[in-house]
């Protein structure tokens, strides 16, 4: 009986491990970091849309660098594209979109980079945080 509960877990976890759209289109409210926070990761199958919406920081900085790497297992992560996000600085309903095509089909996942001009102490707040990987929107 034992050996029948492990054969029936590891076929669901493998049956969710291959199903990417389990890991693809996510959303989050009230997300935030400081300079190197990183998002959860998304199976990316050849676009991508980052999406804040109403972003704020403390000390009245406008501006957050958004670095979109490429989750590497045997090596360096790497980084396909840097953003400056401003608009979603504009009040609680303005956006910043980031779109990248053409990548390779592997996870992915968002950095903080710079908030303004660069400032370790720094921290964003982010209202609505979406990531969508279907281009037909």
């Amino acid at each position: 009986m034992r050996k029948a509960g492990f054969v029936a877990g590891a076929a669901a976890a493998l049956v969710f491990a291959t199903n990417t759209s389990a890991w693809a289109n996510w959303t989050a409210n009230n997300w935030g970091g400081s300079q190197g926070t990183m998002s959860q990761q998304w199976v990316e199958e050849s676009y991508n849309e980052i999406n804040f919406t109403g972003c704020t920081e403390v000390y009245g900085r406008k501006s957050v660098n958004v670095e979109l790497w490429q989750q590497i297992d045997w090596g360096r992560d790497k980084m396909h594209d840097s953003s400056k996000f401003t608009a979603c600085f504009n009040g609680s309903g303005s956006k910043s979109t980031a779109t990248e095509e053409g990548l390779p089909r592997d996870s992915y996942y968002f950095e903080l980079g710079n908030i303004g001009s660069g400032c370790v102490s720094c921290a964003i707040v982010v209202n609505k945080v979406n990531v969508d990987t279907t281009k037909a929107d």
